[in-house]
C-alpha cells in the first residue's frame, strides 16, 4: 500500500511536469521501447516457469514494468486532457486512461493482473501505445490526426501481436479475446474517430462579435457570454485561437446549434498549422434579419467529427 501510495504521488508528479514540455514528448518512444522488451521477458519468464514462484529477473521486470505504465499514462494525461472537450464523446477515451493509469497504482492487483492474465497485460499494452503513438506521429511526422489515429492503432495492435505471438501462453480462448480486444482498438480508430481526441490540438480562447476585418480577423464590437438580439446585429462572428505545438495539418469545420438545434454548419477547411497554432473562425447571418433569442454553441472539430473546441453564447431579447 506505501509503494502504491507513493506511485501515484509520483504519477501526480509527472502529470504536473509533462504540462505544455512537448519536447518531451519523443521520449515516450524509449519508454514504449522499454515496455515492449520488458513484458516480452516479462511473458517468457512465465511461460518457462508457470507453476514456480518469481525469481529476481521475473520480479525486476515486473516491478519496471509497473513503473514505466505509470510514467508513460501520467505523462500523456495532461495532454489528452488538453485536447477533450466536456461533454462530448472523447471524454470517454480520457476517461479510460484516467482509470488505467489510477489502475497501474493500485500495485498487488496490477502486478497480479499482469502476472496471471495475459490478455489484459497484452490489451493494456496495446491501449497505452496506441495513446502514446497517437500524440507522438503529428508531432514528429506532422501526420493529420484523422490518419495519425487508424497508423497509431495498427502499430499498437502490430506490437501487442508479436508479443502474444513470442511470449503469451494463451490458448483459444485467449486469442479470441486478443483479436476481439485489435478488433475494437481499430474499430475506434477508423470506425468511430470521435471517440479519440485529436491531440496535439487544442483550443486556447475563443470570441464572439457582431463583425470581424476579415483581413486581419480584428473583431469588431466583440460581445460577451450573455448579449441581447440588438448587440449581436444581423450576425454573429466566432474566433477560435488554436494552439499546436508544431506543423499539423488539419481539416476543421465549425457546427453551430441555436437550442440544440442545427442552424449552420461550415465547409471544411484545410489548415497547417504552425508552431504556435492557428486561427479560424466562422459568421452566422439569419435570413430573418436579426440574431434570434437563445443558447447558440458552436463547435470546432476536426475530420471524423473529433471535437476540440467549443463556444458558447446566450442572447436574449
Amino acid at each position: 500500500m506505501l509503494h502504491s501510495a507513493w506511485a501515484l504521488a509520483s504519477g501526480i508528479v509527472v502529470l504536473l511536469l509533462a504540462r505544455e514540455r512537448y519536447h518531451f514528448v519523443p521520449w515516450v518512444v524509449l519508454f514504449l521501447a522499454a515496455i515492449w522488451v520488458s513484458t516480452l521477458l516479462f511473458g517468457r519468464a512465465a511461460a518457462r516457469e508457470p507453476g514456480r514462484a518469481p525469481g529476481l529477473v521475473w520480479e525486476v521486470s515486473s516491478y519496471v514494468t509497473r513503473v514505466l505504465y505509470q510514467e508513460t499514462l501520467f505523462f500523456l494525461l495532461p495532454f489528452y486532457a488538453y485536447s477533450t472537450v466536456v461533454r462530448s464523446p472523447n471524454v470517454l477515451f480520457l476517461v479510460l486512461l484516467g482509470g488505467l493509469a489510477a489502475l497501474s497504482c493500485v500495485d498487488l492487483l496490477f502486478d497480479r493482473w499482469l502476472r496471471t492474465r495475459p490478455v489484459f497485460a497484452l490489451a493494456f499494452f496495446a491501449i497505452v501505445a496506441f495513446a502514446a503513438l497517437n500524440l507522438l506521429l503529428p508531432l514528429i511526422g506532422g501526420i493529420r490526426p484523422r490518419i495519425a489515429a487508424p497508423a497509431a492503432a495498427l502499430l499498437s495492435v502490430s506490437g501487442a501481436a508479436l508479443l502474444a505471438l513470442r511470449a503469451a501462453p494463451t490458448g483459444r480462448r485467449g486469442q479470441l479475446l486478443l483479436a476481439s480486444v485489435a478488433i475494437v482498438m481499430l474499430a475506434a480508430a477508423m470506425a468511430w474517430p470521435q471517440l479519440i481526441p485529436p491531440v496535439p490540438l487544442r483550443q486556447e480562447r475563443v470570441s464572439f462579435a457582431s463583425g470581424m476585418d476579415r483581413r486581419t480577423l480584428a473583431l469588431r464590437h466583440p460581445l460577451g457570454a450573455r448579449t441581447t438580439s440588438a448587440e449581436a446585429g444581423r450576425g454573429l462572428v466566432v474566433l477560435f485561437d488554436v494552439f499546436a505545438p508544431t506543423a499539423v495539418p488539419a481539416t476543421v469545420q465549425l457546427e453551430w446549434r441555436r437550442d440544440g438545434v442545427l442552424v449552420r454548419l461550415s465547409r471544411n477547411v484545410a489548415i497547417t498549422a504552425h508552431a504556435g497554432g492557428f486561427r479560424v473562425w466562422d459568421g452566422w447571418h439569419p435570413s430573418s434579419g436579426s440574431i434570434p433569442p437563445g443558447r447558440y454553441r458552436v463547435v470546432l472539430e476536426t475530420s471524423g467529427r473529433r471535437v476540440f473546441g467549443v463556444g458558447r453564447i446566450t442572447v436574449e431579447e
